[in-house]
């Protein structure tokens, strides 16, 4: 939960186009995952970094 905070922090912090750039490389087969606003983009990777966490518990 301390990593999502400090990450939401640093991506806060970010330029748009910088969100852009780390979305796509960090999410390369997510479409479109640094498009849109900034509050989306930081959504769509919060809810990224979920589903991340979620599928790393289950194993």
């Amino acid at each position: 939960m301390e990593d999502l905070i400090k990450l939401m922090d640093k991506l806060e912090q970010m330029t748009p186009y910088q969100l852009y750039e780390y979305a796509n490389k960090t999410y390369p087969n997510t479409l479109n995952a640094g498009v849109g606003k900034k509050k989306l983009v930081i959504r769509r990777i919060m809810n990224l970094e979920r589903e991340r966490m979620n599928l790393g518990a289950d194993e």
